[in-house]
């Protein structure tokens, strides 16, 4: 099968969150399983080209148009980790993806709208037959329109991933008619419009994926049933519902070569899930022993909790807060890795660091580190994911996978991947309910050992890896490309 898939992260070259690590470790497994594989994504400015191989310059030079002018772009094609990666260099007067970061401009709607239309032009010029686009959240959502009404292309199915449905992409219909779109003609509620009443004027590039997209797949079980309900929708609901059809629910995997403390090069003492509980705990007070050392944090034998986070209104910077001083008061010791998203969380936090700084039991870090990340996973006994939702996530499965055990809210994937037997859940979004949460773990820290010793044992147990997952993306490509397309 010929896969392509449009995304605008791929880990570790550019990556702002999880989905860079899923459209990495996906592609990876297809590979592995015998399929035809292609990753199309913007060339930023941030990516070390250095750390391809075979890199060459496709197409030296191909338009494209935007707002009726006609702006010149190239295709750079490697390897990377064996999968092919096409990289499309925007020459654009803007400097669309030359800014340093991923995220966060305030002209993403056109950046991310130009990079779709470019990726789609590329596979025009190919003309080549393709089995599956895989189109990944809004800034790539449009491509399956452009697909089909703009470009027709020889491409059997389109299968969207919802990643995040809080992040839906809403703009305006001149926005797509500058990339040669009539948006008019998609301001209407079974096409674009967006859902809510009280935005009649506004398109909807999220929906539009959804709409036109042979196939969806949200990042966990839980998320496919939540999706349709107005908490977890954020006004697409009624879509979900709709087209509940062809949406399916399954977890994303981990990439076992990224995570894997058996062979991790950040650590100072690797284990793994064949180590005895003795051999586990002696590693991680080694690992605790060299991060006392570089954060300056006291060597008393308190237990260690922590978060590895984006500091953003979905995670509960708030809850992480009440969980840092809740640990402080019983006795442990708290890391947070966290990176803020908005400069009135940076300001919060800033403020907080510096008041804690000579806390002895306190690490604050606010920028993201990776091997750092690698770190406090491994010195952790336990680690706190207060999400407000959390469409599948990744820490949990990490933390586990590094003998660290999740104390997390009961919402999204993380109701499809602790249990009693491997972690701890608690089911309100509030301060109380993570001193609960906190307070449970800590007395079977105390009072029952071994019940912990069970607990890492059964975590590090459990196959994390993008083998199941890719079978059943692949299942749902082969349903995708049996089903009937009905163009809106």
């Amino acid at each position: 099968m010929k896969i392509v898939q449009l995304a605008t992260e791929f880990a570790p070259l550019a990556k702002a969150g999880g989905l860079g690590e899923v459209v990495i470790g996906l592609s990876k497994e297809l590979l592995r399983q015998g399929h035809t594989v292609e990753v199309i994504l913007p060339k930023y400015d941030c990516i070390d080209m250095k750390s391809l191989e075979q890199v060459r310059l496709s197409i030296p030079d191909f338009k494209c148009s935007e707002k009726g002018a006609s702006h010149a772009n190239a295709l750079w094609q490697g390897f990377f980790q064996k999968v092919p990666l096409s990289l499309v260099e925007a020459r654009h007067a803007s400097g669309y993806f030359h800014r340093g970061k991923i995220y966060g401009c305030d002209d993403d709607i056109a950046r991310f709208l130009y990079f779709s239309k470019a990726a789609i032009e590329i596979l025009s010029l190919r003309r080549e037959v393709i089995d599956v686009l895989h189109l990944h959240d809004w800034p790539v959502a449009i491509a399956a329109v452009l697909a089909r009404d703009f470009y027709n292309l020889p491409i059997r199915s389109i299968v969207l991933t919802v990643h995040n449905a809080a992040y839906q992409g809403l703009c305006a219909s001149w926005d797509l008619d500058a990339i040669g779109l009539n948006g008019l003609k998609y301001l209407v509620p079974e096409k674009l419009q967006d859902n809510s009443p009280d935005k009649p004027s506004l398109i909807n590039l999220l929906k539009g994926g959804v709409v036109y997209a042979d196939a969806v797949v949200a990042v966990s079980p839980q998320y496919a049933k939540e999706m349709v309900t107005p908490e977890a929708g954020y006004g697409l609901q009624k879509t979900f519902l709709k087209y509940r059809k062809k949406i399916f629910g399954f977890l994303n995997g981990l990439d076992q070569d990224l995570w894997n403390p058996e062979k991790d090069s950040f650590l100072v003492a690797p284990y793994g899930s064949k180590d005895s509980y003795k051999q586990v705990c002696e590693a991680k007070e080694l690992m605790r022993a060299f991060l006392r050392d570089k954060c300056t944090l006291s060597s008393s034998g308190r237990p260690w909790v922590g978060a590895v986070t984006r500091l953003a209104i979905q995670k509960g910077p708030e809850l992480i807060e009440e969980a840092f001083y809740e640990t402080l008061q019983m006795g442990g010791t708290f890391l947070l890795l966290g990176s803020p998203s908005s400069p009135d969380i940076e300001q919060h936090f800033r403020a907080l660091q510096e008041k804690e700084k000579n806390n002895p039991h306190l690490f604050l870090c606010l920028e993201y580190n990776e091997a750092l990340a690698h770190q406090i996973y491994a010195s952790l006994d336990f680690l706190i994911i207060p999400s407000l939702y959390e469409p599948c996530g990744l820490s949990q499965m990490i933390a586990m996978r590094y003998g660290t055990i999740p104390i997390a809210r009961a919402t999204g994937g993380h109701k499809d991947t602790i249990f009693p037997s491997n972690g701890f859940l608690f089911s309100d979004f509030t301060k109380k309910s993570v001193r609960r949460g906190l307070q449970t773990a800590f007395s079977l820290f105390q009072r029952d050992p071994s019940s912990i010793e069970i607990l890492v044992k059964n975590a590090m147990q459990i196959d994390w890896s993008w083998k199941k997952p890719t079978e059943q993306y692949v299942e749902i490509y082969n349903k995708s490309l049996t089903l009937e397309l009905k163009s809106p």
